[in-house]
């Protein structure tokens, strides 16, 4: 007995000791071994069902590159919890496994874009060198930077390519969990509740729809936007246009991020002269593509053919245009309704940059991220043309949000409900309800938060912008 009681008080110690560099590198060790056995022996049907090759190296090959992805998630979070004892790593460690887990039992779905473009995309390039399939014209609109990652794709022979899509989007999923991190930390201290705000960002329902189910992109665009909004805050203004750059390269919808520039020039955080770097990392993401072939006035561009598709005053979108009747929800509402949608868009942003010249002395860090949140729910809910997935943005940014004040817990439970319904009626079934009611919810969402900016605005005068680094 006495030796059993030794060995439990050793064990309990064990677990709530610290863990030195050793022991981390250890657990995160052990932790990948036992995530590739299991993801090894995990069922998929598209490798089931694929011919040619040998079966074995596609399941080696789909268990190293998601066990990959979980030594890097794993391995940032063990960086981030140092200092926390033994078995909440351990805890962590069993969190992310499940999740990365039960996004892999959602590989095996196919979309409609995959189907219709992105595996003929893909094909294309097996038929093309490197360098000649850099330069290659395809019918997409798309940019270069993420046609490289379906170029790389391509040298995969005999596989189900949906599975690697899906690796790209699930891999920056590690990069917008740690962004929110890195801005709830302005506020949040803990260890511990930063891994928890990493968990629940993992989790949102709209970030599991959006890269493991749909093999959507928008967590590459998103992930480098946050990033750059938390190195704004903190005075790295050069860094943070840098990344707003690179997001540009990837998706137009960085636009949405662009007017926090403001509140950052407004504190000092953010110089006029880092300016031209946003131009220049989008050239410099660019160079594969000229290098490859393709033309200067093609990779500059590459939205303009976006500007003239899908004519519809919305595309499934989380804005205020569900109100209209069912009936009329087509291009007939947006020769109606389309000029009014603009400038109603248009308006909400020089509102938004009134009110905060108006109070420049009072915009502190939890003050900035609103403004973010803000822009990313409130330009979309008005203008035309909008996807569901264009509020991914707010969906995400809404975590960190309530990270500064646990009072707006509501805030991500009402932007992520709005984006679930949308989301639920631009995929396979019916929408689990009229997307009127996302319409309602996203509002009150977007009221709220614009109620909660100016709150945080009415403080006492902010000094944040005082202290800034270089």
């Amino acid at each position: 007995m006495t030796t059993l009681n030794r060995a439990d008080d050793g064990l309990r110690s064990l677990l709530e000791s610290r863990t030195n560099r050793m022991v981390r590198l250890l657990l995160l060790a052990a932790g990948s071994a036992l995530f590739f056995l299991m993801a090894f022996h995990a069922r998929y049907a598209k490798i089931d069902e694929f011919y040619g090759g040998d079966p074995t190296s596609r399941l080696q090959l789909t268990a190293g590159v998601y066990t990959a992805i979980f030594a890097l998630s794993f391995g940032i979070q063990l960086r981030v919890g140092r200092r926390l004892p033994l078995w909440a790593l351990i805890f962590s460690g069993i969190m992310t496994g499940a999740v990365l887990l039960a996004k892999i039992s959602l590989l095996d779905y196919e979309s409609d874009d995959y189907q219709i473009f992105l595996t003929n995309w893909i094909y294309s390039y097996t038929k093309y060198g490197i360098k000649e399939g850099l330069g290659r014209y395809l019918e997409s609109d798309y940019t270069p930077p993420y046609l490289y990652l379906l170029q790389i794709i391509s040298r995969v022979r005999y596989y189900p390519w949906n599975y690697l899509v899906k690796a790209w989007s699930i891999l920056a999923e590690v990069l917008l969990c740690y962004a929110v991190i890195r801005i709830s930390s302005l506020k949040v201290k803990g260890e511990g509740a930063q891994l928890l705000i990493w968990h629940l960002t993992s989790m949102l329902p709209t970030v599991v729809f959006n890269g493991a189910y749909w093999g959507q992109c928008d967590a590459i665009y998103v992930g480098f936007c946050l990033l750059a909004l938390w190195l704004g805050i903190t005075g790295r203004g050069a860094r943070s246009m840098i990344c707003f750059g690179v997001a540009l390269s990837f998706k137009l919808q960085t636009a949405f991020f662009l007017p926090v520039m403001l509140p950052l020039w407004l504190r000092g955080n953010l110089k006029l002269r880092y300016l031209p770097l946003i131009p220049a990392a989008y050239m410099a993401m660019m160079i594969p593509a000229l290098w490859g072939g393709k033309s200067l006035h093609h990779v500059l561009t590459c939205y303009s053919s976006q500007a003239g598709k899908y004519n519809f005053i919305s595309m499934n979108g989380t804005n205020v245009w569900h109100l209209l009747p069912r009936d009329v929800m087509g291009q007939y509402a947006f020769r109606m309704f389309g000029t009014l949608a603009m400038c109603m868009g248009f308006a909400v942003m020089l509102a938004y940059c009134v009110l905060v010249c108006w109070k420049r002395d009072r915009l502190s860090d939890e003050s900035v991220v609103l403004c973010c949140l803000l822009m990313l729910s409130a330009v979309p809910y008005f203008l035309p043309k909008m996807h569901e997935r264009y509020t991914f943005g707010a969906d995400v940014l809404s975590v960190a949000a309530a990270a500064h004040n646990p009072r707006r817990a509501y805030l991500p439970l009402l932007f992520g409900l709005a984006s679930y319904i949308c989301y639920t009626g631009g995929l396979p079934g019916t929408e689990i309800f009229h997307l009127r009611w996302a319409s309602v919810i996203q509002g009150t969402a977007v009221c709220l938060t614009g109620y909660a900016l100016w709150k945080s605005l009415q403080g006492t005068r902010a000094d944040a912008g005082l202290e800034v680094k270089g």
